[in-house]
This record gives C-alpha cells, sequence and structure tokens, in this order.
C-alpha cells in the first residue's frame, strides 16, 4: 500500500515538472510571423549614425517633442531672424515660424514688443511707468463731500503739495475749506425764535506721511494698461473754526491713477478727528471727507 502511495505521487510530480519546463519553452521562443506578412519582406537598412549626433527622442509615438506646444527652439524670440533650420521665411521677412501671429510662444511672451498679434492689442505683461515719483512734487487740486459728524454735512475743496523721497514714501500738505452749519437747530428756532448756532467757514491746515505699499496697473482698454498707486496717510493740524477746540487728526486712504505722463487722478477717503463743542455738548467728531483731484508732477 505504501509503495503504491509513493509512485503514484512520484508520477504527479514528474508531471508537473514537465509542464512547467514546456510552458517556460513555449514562452520564451519568438511567435512565428504568418506567410506573407510584412517582416518578411526585406527590411531597408537603418542608416548609421555618427557618434557625436545628438541624441534621438524616444518619447511616445504620435508626441512632439517638447509638449503640447511643440519643440521650443534655442533662441525663441527669433534673433537672428532665421527658422529651426537656420533659413530665412518665404517671406522674406526673417520671422521664424515660432514668431509668427498666433504662435504658441506668443503667449508666452511678456515683454516690450512680444505677445499677441495686431488683433489682440497692446502687450498685457511688463510694462514700465510712465515715470518715477522719486524726488517729485506733486501740486493736487481736490473737491469732494464733507461727511461731518456733529453738524450737517456739506460741500468741501482745497489743494495740496506733497514731495516724494522714494517711490513708496513722501510727506504732504494740505489745506481744506468747509462751510459750518447745524440745520438741526431750525427745529429748535419755531419755539424761542433765537439763533444758538452761527454758521460759518471751517479752515483744515493738515499734513501727513504719505505711504504707497501697493503698485497696481488697470488695463480699462485694449491698447493701454493704466498704473496706479495706493496710498495711505496718517497727520493731523489744526482746524480753525468756533466749534473746534483741539488738534485735528487724519487717517486715510487713497487712489493715484497715472492717466497720462506728469499728470494724474486722485481719489482720497480721509477721516478728520476733530474735537467739537456743539451747542454745549463737546466730544471728538468723526469727519469722513470723500475727494477726487487732479495732480499735477513737477519737474514734469
Amino acid at each position: 500500500m505504501r509503495a503504491t502511495i509513493a509512485l503514484v505521487v512520484g508520477l504527479v510530480v514528474g508531471f508537473v515538472v514537465v509542464a512547467q519546463s514546456s510552458y517556460a519553452a513555449e514562452a520564451a521562443e519568438p511567435e512565428a510571423a504568418p506567410a506573407g506578412s510584412a517582416e518578411d519582406e526585406a527590411a531597408p537598412p537603418r542608416p548609421e549614425r555618427p557618434d557625436d549626433a545628438p541624441p534621438v527622442s524616444r518619447g511616445a509615438p504620435g508626441r512632439v517633442p517638447g509638449g503640447a506646444l511643440g519643440a521650443l527652439p534655442a533662441q525663441p524670440f527669433g534673433a537672428g531672424g532665421t527658422d529651426d533650420e537656420g533659413d530665412v521665411d518665404e517671406a522674406g521677412s526673417g520671422e521664424s515660424d515660432d514668431e509668427a501671429p498666433g504662435a504658441p510662444l506668443r503667449a508666452l511672451s511678456c515683454l516690450e514688443g512680444e505677445g499677441g498679434n495686431d488683433t489682440d492689442g497692446a502687450r498685457r505683461g511688463v510694462q514700465k511707468k510712465d515715470f518715477l515719483k522719486r524726488h517729485r512734487f506733486e501740486l493736487s487740486a481736490h473737491g469732494g463731500y464733507y461727511a461731518a459728524d456733529s453738524l450737517s454735512s456739506t460741500y468741501v475743496y482745497g489743494g495740496s503739495l506733497s514731495f516724494f523721497f522714494s517711490e513708496d514714501f513722501g510727506v504732504e500738505a494740505m489745506v481744506l475749506r468747509n462751510p459750518v452749519s447745524f440745520r438741526l437747530e431750525n427745529a429748535f428756532k419755531s419755539f424761542d425764535l433765537q439763533q444758538h448756532f452761527q454758521p460759518g467757514i471751517a479752515w483744515n491746515v493738515l499734513g501727513a506721511l504719505a505711504w504707497s505699499p501697493v503698485h497696481a496697473k488697470l488695463r480699462f482698454s485694449d491698447r493701454h494698461i493704466t498704473h496706479a498707486d495706493l496710498m495711505i496717510n496718517v497727520g493731523g493740524g489744526q482746524t480753525f473754526s468756533d466749534v473746534a477746540q483741539g488738534f485735528t487728526w487724519q487717517v486715510g486712504l487713497g487712489l493715484k491713477l497715472y492717466l497720462a505722463r506728469f499728470f494724474s487722478l486722485r481719489i482720497d477717503v480721509r477721516d478728520l478727528i476733530i474735537p467739537q463743542e456743539v451747542l454745549g455738548n463737546g466730544r471728538n467728531t468723526h469727519n469722513v471727507t470723500s475727494m477726487v483731484g487732479l495732480s499735477g508732477w513737477i519737474p514734469g
């Protein structure tokens, strides 16, 4: 019985070993090509490649080296006026195929004279400022709305002179004029027929430090980029009025749009903190002033 079991096990093991050997031999042997296939035809000899030739890209079939944009030339912006083979273009202009309008490299360019074709308008990338503010004076005229806290809101106008030590920092002197009135008193006059508050004129003589932390570029049209500066102003001064009782503080934000060379448009929002006394009630008031101004730069 034991001899019979040993014989059966030996036969099974031998059959398995022979089957695995046959399967490995069939997998290693190349599949014969059918008669009449293209491989039976004589293939043309492959040309010999010189030793100093550049390496050949072996990317996936159907893909152009260099990605979706195609192969990038060594000088993408056409230095020399030749194409990738060194030949002049058919039109004789010396412009390479990669520089033709609408070519992919146009979308990558951000320098002057590059980027887009005639229908795209002016360049959208790096663009120089019209001028630098450093060591220049700015003379401005302002006008706007004075939203008073305790008194009646009214208009305001004036002027300012600024000097910039650098592109980011400067000093400013400003003079503003606004009427002073208290129209709420009209309701009380109907009882005693007396005028308790006298209307007048207030002069605000102010000084401030100007800081420009942000420079921006705005595109209002297809062919022009407008430069702009975001300004922060902090300072103080004196308000000359019968109701003003102390030092005036100011803090505000401003935007300067450089519309032309040495000419800019200003938008300012200031909070004038003025201690005031109206009809025996004194407190610190916040008077928000919104102004629009035109500026000229000296020397121009």
